[in-house]
């Protein structure tokens, strides 16, 4: 194909400029498939890295991802399932943006930094997808807190929990996932506080709130590490 000049007379027979008819209209939907495809192999190999337990890389590839796909969000969209419009992939938007937080937190592990990373994806998640499901949205803030208590940020993590359970007085996750930071602390060098856990386990108890249950174990857990270690 012969390469179309900015200042040639534009091959669509509208006597302009190419500069100013088509070199500046919309891209073709043949092109955005093109686009769409690109970001569908960024995906991809997001994933064969997980199944290879390179998850750093499979980090840095999704969060290229996650760049690429902000410049197609528009400010219409407030719940992350409208998102799905502007991308044809091998997975759903909703699934992966889950997928990209989980794999954060388990890349902090081994490289702290990807702690920060997630704090930064999860909290600009919620800025442009305010309006997504409640139980997402109660994710990835928890994902927050626990990431500030993993960089020992104790104060911050607290607050981001206190927040959190504020917000959701009725997730038993939140008091779960609070708790577990003095039960089983993420810092290595960090000792349990199992008076500060269970205090903060019992501010859910007979509440009535579903999936007591579970928070039952995590109480006859935390007596099962005290008589351990008594």
């Amino acid at each position: 194909m012969t390469k179309i000049g900015r200042n040639q007379l534009c091959p669509c027979g509208s006597g302009k400029k190419y500069k100013k008819c088509c070199l500046i209209k919309p891209k073709s939907d043949s092109q955005l498939l093109k686009k769409r495809d690109e970001l569908d192999i960024l995906m991809e190999k997001g994933w064969s890295l997980v199944q290879e337990n390179q998850t750093t890389k499979a980090c840095d590839v999704w969060l290229e991802l996650w760049d690429s796909l902000k410049k197609r969000f528009k400010p219409e969209f407030r719940d992350v399932k409208e998102a799905e419009t502007i991308f044809s992939g091998c997975e759903l938007i909703y699934n992966w943006c889950q997928d990209l937080e989980v794999e954060l937190g388990n890349a902090g592990i081994d490289d702290s930094t990807y702690y920060r990373e997630r704090i930064a994806y999860c909290d600009e998640f919620c800025s442009i997808f305010p309006a997504s499901g409640e139980l997402l949205m109660h994710n990835m803030k928890r994902a927050i807190a626990e990431s500030y208590f993993a960089l020992g940020n104790v104060e911050e993590g607290n607050k981001c929990f206190k927040q959190l359970i504020e917000q959701y007085p009725n997730n038993i996750w939140g008091y779960i996932g609070w708790g577990d930071m003095y039960l089983w602390p993420m810092e290595k060098d960090i000792k349990p506080d199992y008076n500060k856990a269970e205090q903060i386990y019992k501010m859910a108890v007979g509440k009535g709130i579903e999936g007591e249950n579970h928070l039952n174990d995590r109480l006859n857990e935390l007596k099962k590490e005290r008589e351990k270690y008594a």
